[in-house]
């Protein structure tokens, strides 16, 4: 989903481990904004070929911009999506294991199946339930990490509900950083 090219020296830049259970492991190098003890925000263009639609607009596909918020002892990140106008389409959620530290610096953590599409008013549709439920069966998660997952999706589902999303340290970023 991210730029997979290696870092120049240039700009600042992130290493991402993506984990996709069972066996895939992507690394991903992508623009660095910010990172502090609690948060990391990087920059990408989405590169899958897969796109979400949306009320019949597609607010996610290939070449649009993605910054993206990995905050620590989390079980999900934040996606802003612009599409290549550069119009805010909405936040791609995805449940992941809580990201760590690896010892370049980079940032490591598995992909959990669930994800979740916000729209810019706070309507939102889950993805890939059909993913987690086969991960499951195929025993690739255990049964604490499916219960987490779906933990997880109502816990932000619950916040669109209480109109507290995006949560209020992304929104903070959001402001201070211009994005």
């Amino acid at each position: 989903m991210r730029n997979t090219e290696l870092p120049s020296s240039s700009s600042k830049k992130i290493h991402l481990r993506y984990i996709r259970l069972p066996n895939q492991v992507m690394d991903l190098y992508d623009e660095l904004i910010y990172r502090s003890r609690r948060t990391i925000v990087g920059r990408s263009q989405i590169t899958s070929t897969h796109s979400v639609t949306f009320d019949g607009e597609v607010v996610l596909a290939p070449g649009f911009q993605i910054v993206y918020f990995e905050m620590m002892g989390k079980w999900f990140t934040i996606g802003k999506i612009r599409n290549l106008q550069g119009r805010h389409t909405g936040y791609y959620c995805d449940i992941v294991s809580p990201p760590r530290l690896m010892k370049n610096g980079g940032v490591e953590l598995t992909d959990l199946f669930l994800d979740l599409w916000v729209s810019t008013d706070l309507r939102y549709i889950v993805l890939d339930e059909d993913e987690l439920e086969n991960a499951f069966a195929k025993k690739w998660i255990t049964k604490q990490l499916y219960d987490k997952a779906k933990e997880q999706l109502r816990e932000l589902i619950d916040t669109l509900k209480r109109r507290r999303f995006p949560p209020r340290h992304v929104k903070y970023l959001e402001r201070k950083l211009g994005l």
